[in-house]
């Protein structure tokens, strides 16, 4: 929680100063020196961030990482795993006990013009049909 309320006042921080930027006159040194404090600020909150945010990343998996976040944003197995989970498991807890190795892979959906190249009764001849 502490890494968004961070992350947030940075977001504040820098949208604020881009306001400033486009309404104010960047001649004015009262306006160039509130613009040298919030850079300053921003500073201060990213070398606050920025070991938070290493710490948090070294809980995870050394391979697999954060599997649930890529970013800022939820990862895509993310979404698979709230959206079908219960399709394969009771609790997301026991994907804790398969292998680092194991690749989960979906299957391959077949189109009908793939369903019609892999028919044994279907011949692929040198002709053109559409002659």
């Amino acid at each position: 929680e502490k890494i968004e309320n961070l992350r947030r006042l940075r977001s504040e921080l820098s949208r604020k100063a881009e306001d400033i930027r486009r309404t104010k006159d960047m001649e004015d040194p009262a306006v160039q020196k509130i613009l040298a404090e919030m850079e300053e600020d921003d500073s201060m909150i990213k070398s606050t961030l920025t070991p938070l945010v290493d710490r948090w990343h070294r809980t995870f998996h050394p391979i697999w990482g954060a599997m649930f976040n890529s970013g800022y944003q939820d990862s895509r197995f993310a979404f698979f795993v709230e959206n079908y989970a219960c399709l394969y498991t009771s609790r997301a807890s026991n994907l804790g006990l398969v292998s680092s190795n194991k690749s989960f892979r979906t299957t391959m959906e077949m189109l009908p013009s793939d369903r019609l190249v892999s028919d044994p009764q279907t011949t692929l001849d040198e002709t053109n049909p559409w002659t």
